[in-house]
């Protein structure tokens, strides 16, 4: 049977990527396109995963078009699955070992290609698998002062172990203890209403979840990893399965505690559901800036486990610090603000200094006056002397 070209796209396609990435179990009239035919079937969630769809025809189609048919290892929809199931089942892979894998049966039109041909390929898969672009950067040196920097999956590097490089874990004092009586103060200073009102801040959607809570100061930019779907079907697929924080030795692309991570920072911390004027903002956000749906919608039973009621941050804790340092004590952006420092005690402390010192510059200017002309008189009086009465 012949597959599906990528640029054709229908259910059927997204409910076979779904049984592929998830283990969706379908049945066999959901898949022929007719009515459901088991209480069983999964293919209702097909709704719920819109945006993460979406996501992967945007890239399908980025790639076929970008690239030359004769040069393509992804003709059809199944050419790009198989080397999703290659990699979900030999993480220990190298890049280069990966990318000769590609074209089977091809072994010296492989082996004579060159591997940065390759790299496309290869980025895509781990986009569609992981949702993280894989790619060297190709963009002007500001990026690493931006904070843009990314770390790429080289050619020597198995795929388990580059993903352990791309999250790494972390301790924090209260974030990293649940259990602590800080913690609830601290989040509750990280709504993204108080972020917005307290640092002016804009909220900007990315597909890479390796940016999720990176802070733009320059642009005054945080992004936010918002396909929450995606995330939660992962939470499904391991929820009965022994705690993974290591993915090394698993076919499952990302750590569970990792997902547990940015879902918990999406619904309890930036958006908390059960505040209204979060909530608001978030159906604003995704109205507007094309977040997934799915933040609004709150599971615990069919994706988290009993013990996983509160998460404690490793991999999320430095950037959840981060921010909330920065709510506390924002870095002044404008020309005056850089100077004055405003709105923190150190910085009234060294408003209120540097005015003593203007007015003690004014009073000694101002004595300097006064001393002066004092001298003045008394030097007049001495060279213009007046006569005594009576004299």
């Amino acid at each position: 049977m012949t597959g599906r070209h990528l640029k054709e796209f229908d259910d059927n396609v997204f409910l076979r990527l779904g049984g592929i990435l998830w283990r969706w179990e379908i049945c066999a009239g959901c898949l022929g396109g007719n009515k459901c035919a088991t209480d069983t079937c999964q293919a209702r969630r097909l709704r719920k995963c819109q945006r993460y769809f979406q996501f992967y025809q945007a890239i399908v189609v980025i790639y076929s078009e970008s690239s030359e048919r004769t040069q393509q290892a992804f003709i059809t929809h199944e050419d790009l699955w198989n080397a999703i199931k290659l990699l979900q089942y030999n993480p220990d892979l190298t890049r280069a070992e990966f990318a000769q894998k590609l074209l089977p049966g091809k072994s010296d039109t492989a082996a004579n290609r060159n591997l940065p041909d390759l790299l496309v390929e290869t980025t895509l898969v781990v986009k569609v698998l992981a949702m993280v672009d894989c790619s060297a950067l190709h963009h002007s040196s500001d990026r690493l002062e931006k904070g843009g920097s990314r770390i790429h999956w080289k050619d020597d590097v198995p795929f388990a172990k580059y993903l352990q490089d791309i999250f790494p874990t972390g301790t924090h004092p209260f974030l990293s203890y649940p259990d602590s009586s800080e913690t609830g103060a601290i989040k509750s200073q990280l709504k993204a209403t108080k972020l917005q009102k307290r640092l002016e801040i804009t909220f900007r959607a990315t597909h890479d979840i390796r940016n999720h809570l990176r802070l733009y100061r320059k642009e005054n930019v945080l992004e936010i990893y918002h396909h929450a779907a995606f995330l939660k079907e992962q939470l499904r697929l391991t929820r009965s399965i022994d705690d993974q924080s290591s993915s090394a030795a698993s076919i499952d692309a990302l750590p569970r505690q990792l997902v547990l991570e940015v879902l918990e920072s999406l619904q309890g911390i930036l958006f908390p559901l059960s505040d209204r004027k979060s909530k608001r903002l978030l159906r604003r956000l995704v109205c507007t800036n094309g977040f997934d749906p799915e933040i609004m919608q709150f599971e615990f039973a069919s994706i988290r486990r009993a013990e996983e009621e509160n998460v404690r941050f490793v991999y999320l804790a430095d950037r959840l610090a981060e921010l909330y340092n920065e709510s506390q004590n924002p870095q002044p952006r404008g020309w005056l603000q850089r100077r004055m420092e405003r709105r923190s005690g150190a910085r009234y402390m060294m408003m209120a200094t540097l005015i003593g010192v203007v007015c003690a510059v004014l009073l000694g200017i101002g004595s300097l006056v006064v001393s002066s002309y004092q001298t003045w008189i008394a030097y007049q009086a001495w060279q213009h002397p007046v006569a005594q009465l009576g004299r």
